[in-house]
């Protein structure tokens, strides 16, 4: 909270913290970000349209930046991250990265984004795992996303059932991988941190061939 205090100070420019300062702070964001997006996405304007994964994605980003400018925090947000320094071959739904002037401008924080359930039946488990390396997790796990970086997260809009069920779904997909494939162990299952009626907030670890990444996992309520 005090690092947070400490960015209202609009003539500080150049703000350097560490890491692990920025990731809480960018998770806090996105926790804020939840009360704005939910007041526009059910405005009378948008409640007559059927929104699909790339609206959801693009409204809470538009969300999101407008917060980061009121309280003018070290990093920035944009959409559609293509990954020049680590050279990794998928493109992040959306990114955070370092808001100085000589500071490399690669992703401090990647997220992809997926609807729960997917819009398509073949596509059921595709938050964890799809055709072509395209599941949310999945892409973690391969460094399609997420290469150089040890926290990341996955932004899910939850459009049927509760939290409890796709956190009680989810972790049996898991489990089912690991009993044919030596690719996904157990303690890859997500475990809550954080539930109220508005968002929940849960954590997992995804093992890489080199090394784990840590990730987060919002969910947001949208019907």
């Amino acid at each position: 909270m005090i690092a947070e205090e400490n960015l209202s100070n609009k003539s500080n420019h150049k703000v350097s913290i560490s890491n692990t300062n920025i990731i809480s702070l960018i998770n806090r964001l996105m926790r804020r970000t939840v009360s704005n997006f939910k007041d526009y996405i059910v405005s009378d304007f948008y409640k007559k349209r059927k929104l699909n994964e790339d609206d959801f994605t693009q409204i809470y980003i538009e969300q999101a930046q407008i917060l980061i400018r009121s309280y003018d925090y070290p990093f920035n947000i944009n959409g559609q991250y293509r990954d020049i320094t680590y050279q990794s071959k998928g493109f992040s739904d959306f990114y955070f990265y370092p808001n100085e002037q000589n500071i490399s401008l690669a992703s401090l924080f990647s997220v992809e984004c997926k609807r729960l359930p997917s819009p398509e039946k073949s596509r059921e488990k595709e938050y964890v795992i799809g055709e072509k390396n395209n599941g949310g997790i999945e892409r973690y796990k391969t460094e399609k996303h997420g290469k150089g970086l040890f926290n990341c997260g996955l932004l899910g809009f939850v459009e049927n059932n509760d939290f409890d069920h796709w956190n009680t779904t989810i972790n049996k997909w898991i489990y089912d991988l690991t009993k044919t494939t030596s690719d996904w162990k157990k303690d890859e299952v997500l475990s809550e941190i954080e539930s109220n009626t508005d968002y929940c907030v849960l954590k997992s670890i995804a093992h890489r061939k080199e090394d784990d990444i840590c990730l987060t996992h919002l969910w947001i309520k949208i019907n």
